[in-house]
């Protein structure tokens, strides 16, 4: 089962009328497909799902409170939601989610909207609200005035020994998939963004990479201790039908951290230059 069906299945979804025929074949279809992949998710799905359900213990999982910090579409979410995380907020800072939270009241039962577009720094939610918070790729799209409130409301709304979860690229990252640029970033604002030009790939507006340490830093100052996860992660192989970049070389460097006696060195530098993923536990 791949990524692509499955969002394949929820565009049709969102794009149907609300309990119309077809919107009831499409969410019919659509709770097949993650239900097939309950076992083994996704694998940028799968450690979020791993620490929903290691935070949960014994709860049910529709008393688990999930907040999608910079939500997008939302598909995350509705994954999450048929696989019983259904007590779920989303928000980001553009988007129309009138349809979709139309499914949510009549599929979860969700009188209130539950996706909304927010100004980026104030959520809209009450403090100590919510048990699980978390971002995929959100982070690196945050002006320098939007960053600290970010974690700032983070904290907030979190419950005492709430968990964060984020996924951040960054600066050290080699590669740059928004620009797909090779080293471009290590450069200094002003050269990063004139080698973009001269490339042909000028650099957006929105793309703020930053140093994974200033992560970690801000959720230390927010939220609490932060607990690196990349290389749990980076071990665990994706599928080819889920994975989007070389799954040779991603073969070869999960094998090389698994070596005896170099393994571990090789893991510990390695953390430094993919994708960072952390979660913090609310102090």
């Amino acid at each position: 089962m791949s990524w692509r069906e499955l969002t394949g299945s929820y565009r049709l979804l969102c794009d149907a009328v609300p309990g119309s025929d077809e919107s009831e074949i499409a969410w019919t279809k659509f709770q097949a497909l993650v239900n097939a992949t309950a076992a083994q998710p996704p694998y940028h799905i799968g450690l979020l799902y791993e620490r929903l359900e290691g935070f949960r213990g014994t709860r049910p999982r529709e008393e688990i409170v999930i907040l999608d910090h910079g939500c997008g579409g939302a598909l995350t979410l509705y994954y999450l939601a048929v696989l019983g995380y259904s007590n779920f907020w989303g928000v980001d800072v553009g988007g129309d989610f009138a349809t979709r939270n139309a499914i949510a009241h009549s599929k979860f039962g969700h009188e209130e909207a539950r996706l909304s577009v927010y100004d980026g720094t104030m959520l809209p939610l009450p403090d100590g609200e919510v048990d699980v918070v978390f971002s995929q790729q959100v982070v690196e799209h945050l002006s320098d005035a939007v960053l600290e409130p970010y974690y700032r409301e983070e904290a907030r709304v979190l419950k005492p020994g709430g968990l964060a979860v984020h996924y951040v690229p960054h600066r050290l990252v080699p590669y740059d998939s928004h620009t797909k640029t090779w080293l471009i970033h290590y450069l200094p604002g002003p050269l990063y963004r004139r080698a973009g030009l001269l490339l042909g790939s000028p650099i957006p507006d929105y793309l703020y990479l930053r140093w994974p340490w200033t992560h970690k830093a801000l959720l230390r100052k927010h939220v609490g201790p932060v607990e690196d996860l990349t290389t749990a992660r980076f071990a665990t192989l994706p599928d080819a039908d889920n994975y989007d970049g070389s799954l040779r070389l991603r073969t070869l460097l999960a094998r090389a951290m698994q070596a005896p006696l170099v393994g571990p060195v090789f893991k510990s530098v390695l953390a430094n230059f993919v994708m960072l993923e952390t979660a913090c536990v609310k102090s």
